[in-house]
């Protein structure tokens, strides 16, 4: 595995937001088509409603936590609506959001983290996205580990050492390099890049130093089960000082606390950095097809949740809590929220849009 220098960073940024810009869309078709196919085999019966028009959802990385919410949420659709509902394996939010504002999906799965730059055109995005807010459908909470006989104890010790924080320019990588830009040590670190599974190779193996571990509102994922099987590891604390000073970096950071009655690798409580799922749609999609899209998923929020545990925080009190006061959401949305007599005045309601 080649490991990128610290002064390489920001060329592995610049070359994330040049393939963003530079996207093929043929390929994108063709792999359209054959996970809306591997959507079916997963989840029976999605393509059998008659369809006002066909909705197109990007999710994220194959057989990833992203992946499997955006998948059942598009059954949910289809299945408790009129809408037909296509889905398209993505590397995640950052990719969903360019093509959001492309127009080339109607649906996609972000994070709260990649909304700040991308409506202001910041790296990894070459240019300022218009997108809407739909619903918010998770917490992952993600902090740093590293190995239990690591003498790395605090976000300082990182200066020099190897931190893979997954793929450059996800979600996951823009969090911690924001927080370890508020610690003073961002520049200090040996960055190196990948995959989820190559980030986990790669701590198994001790090629890397830290790595972020995944929960999913508390509740460790699957992977993170399985590097405990194999590793010894801590949990690295974040000083609550540093996370509120990557909070005014990133307004999308969002500060949690994980106990050990949820996680066995910590004591007591942990304040843990965490970033919320939001659902995003591009201006053109109507108040009407959004508003259909929330009334058959939070109609039926148990039918939802029964796909696993991924899903588990799918209520329409949850949808509203974690969206974000800074960018608007769709009027149809917004719409539905308040029927359900949830919707937070603070928020923004989007520009009424119909069909």
């Amino acid at each position: 595995m080649t490991r990128p220098t610290s002064r390489s960073t920001s060329l592995q940024q610049q070359q994330f937001s040049t393939a963003l810009s530079k996207i093929d869309l043929n390929r994108r078709q063709l792999l359209k088509a054959s996970i809306a196919t591997a959507g079916v085999a997963m989840f029976p019966g999605i393509l059998h409603a008659a369809p006002a028009r066909e909705l197109r959802w990007g999710s994220a990385s194959l057989g990833s936590t992203g992946y499997i919410i955006i998948e059942a949420l598009a059954q949910a659709v289809q299945r408790n609506s009129e809408m037909r509902c296509t889905t398209l394996a993505t590397s995640g939010g950052a990719e969903n959001m360019v093509m959001a504002g492309r127009g080339e999906i109607d649906f996609g799965q972000t994070t709260s983290t990649d909304w700040p730059p991308a409506t202001q055109g910041k790296q990894p995005f070459p240019d300022p996205i218009d997108a809407r807010q739909v619903f918010a459908y998770t917490v992952w909470n993600i902090p740093l580990i590293v190995r239990k006989d690591s003498d790395i104890h605090s976000l300082a010790d990182l200066a020099g050492k190897r931190v893979m924080p997954s793929t450059a320019g996800g979600a996951t990588a823009i969090m911690h390099q924001t927080i370890l830009e508020a610690a003073g040590v961002a520049d200090q670190v040996d960055w190196t890049f990948g995959s989820w599974n190559d980030t986990f190779s790669a701590f198994q193996s001790g090629a890397v130093d830290a790595i972020p571990s995944t929960l999913t509102n508390g509740r460790p994922s699957p992977s993170l089960a399985e590097i405990d099987n194999t590793v010894e590891f801590r949990v690295l604390p974040t000083d609550p000082d540093v996370l509120t000073r990557a909070q005014q970096i990133n307004s999308g950071l969002i500060a949690t606390t994980v106990t050990a009655d949820q996680w066995d690798k910590i004591d007591g409580e942990m304040l843990i950095p965490a970033i919320s799922g939001v659902l995003a749609t591009p201006p053109s999609v109507t108040d009407d097809e959004a508003y259909a899209v929330c009334k058959a998923i939070f109609d039926n929020p148990e039918e939802v949740r029964r796909v696993g545990a991924q899903l588990q925080d799918i209520s329409v009190d949850f949808a509203v809590e974690y969206l974000l006061k800074e960018y608007p959401v769709n009027a149809g949305a917004a719409r539905y929220f308040k029927e359900q007599g949830v919707w937070r005045d603070e928020l923004v309601i989007a520009d009424p849009v119909s069909a």
